[in-house]
């Protein structure tokens, strides 16, 4: 399967759902634009492939230098600037310091290498860390391999990430702030620092969750009698689902802004796959079932698609049904990414 750069979106996206509901984005031009926690990031992103170098685990990704052109130009404007790479099927992320990829110098494409090998080391110790000379900073500089899931953790923190001298201080990191990266694990703004040789570096992470009305959970479940507007489900696994999400400045808690959904139907729609849109029809999003695919991940994807033919329910009564506009609006932000 030919590997699309330009649905990498979707890593971004998923990656940074799970660290925080407090994110906008990631847009799908290239470079990639995001907002995370108050700040504004822009950062290549593409597939890590073989160098085909002598060496077989030597991997990299490339950068037309249109492109540095661009970050440049943003990081002047104030914005957060990263490179990273994605192994295929998604199961990691390299990250390069931003210093020494503008250090670079080739005319027309620049590459940042890796290992293959950091992969595997991930998939056990959530990190890898391939450490090279670099002439023109005239210092140690390493490409930092990670888990999907410290995405966020580490665009919060990427300068001190790459400051830190070795895989063992990066190991320590990741090994005494596991709610930095932990699913369910949301809180305030917190604060650490890290020694590392004669340094100390300073870390920040914030994984805000925005409050629930419990009052629009009970009128939503009420007016569908605890049952899926989807599958029609009840078995206590229905939920309150926003359509124009929570997160939103303008989200009504009126039920008109509410379905239920069971867990599953509930979590294909907040990713986008199976979205209830305007007229009672279901839009199956071929995008993201694609990325599904090109990831390894698409087995259910048939069924979906299947159960996408047939629509949803909608309370009988006028008052609780669910606005067209509230439904298009969701269906334009969540396929916006």
């Amino acid at each position: 399967m030919t590997l699309d750069r330009s649905l990498l979106h979707h890593f971004v996206r998923d990656a940074l759902g799970a660290y925080t509901e407090n994110f906008r984005g990631p847009d799908r031009q290239s470079p990639i634009s995001l907002t995370l926690n108050g700040t504004t990031y822009s950062l290549h992103i593409s597939y890590i492939h073989d160098a085909h170098r002598q060496n077989p685990d030597e991997y990299r990704i490339q950068i037309d230098r249109h492109e540095f052109d661009i970050l440049a130009e943003r990081q002047e404007a104030g914005h957060r600037i990263a490179f990273m790479g994605v192994f295929e099927g998604g199961g990691g992320f390299v990250g390069w310091e931003p210093l020494y990829a503008f250090s670079l110098t080739a005319k027309k494409r620049v590459s940042l290498y890796c290992r293959l090998s950091q992969l595997a080391a991930i998939e056990t110790n959530q990190s890898s860390v391939y450490e090279f000379k670099s002439q023109k900073l005239g210092k140690r500089t390493g490409a930092i391999a990670l888990a999907p899931n410290i995405l966020g953790f580490y665009l919060e923190n990427l300068e001190s990430f790459h400051d830190l001298t070795s895989e063992d201080a990066v190991k320590m990191v990741l090994t005494q702030n596991e709610a930095a990266y932990t699913e369910n694990t949301f809180g305030d703004l917190y604060e650490f620092e890290v020694t590392d040789g004669d340094k100390r570096e300073k870390f920040t992470y914030e994984r805000k969750a925005y409050p629930r009305d419990p009052r629009f959970k009970k009128s939503v479940l009420g007016a569908y009698e605890k049952r899926c507007c989807i599958c029609d489900r009840q078995l206590g696994i229905v939920q309150a689902a926003h359509i124009i999400p929570h997160s939103e400045k303008s989200c009504p808690n009126s039920v008109q802004n509410g379905l239920a959904l069971c867990i599953e139907h509930h979590r294909l729609y907040d990713d986008a796959l199976l979205l209830p849109a305007p007229n009672r029809k279901l839009f199956f999003n071929t995008e993201r079932a694609e990325y599904l695919c090109q990831t390894g991940q698409g087995r259910g994807l048939d069924e979906i698609k299947e159960l996408s033919r047939r629509g949803y329910s909608i309370p009988a009564e006028a008052r609780f049904q669910p606005l067209d506009e509230y439904l298009q609006r969701g269906l334009d932000l969540r396929l916006a990414g």
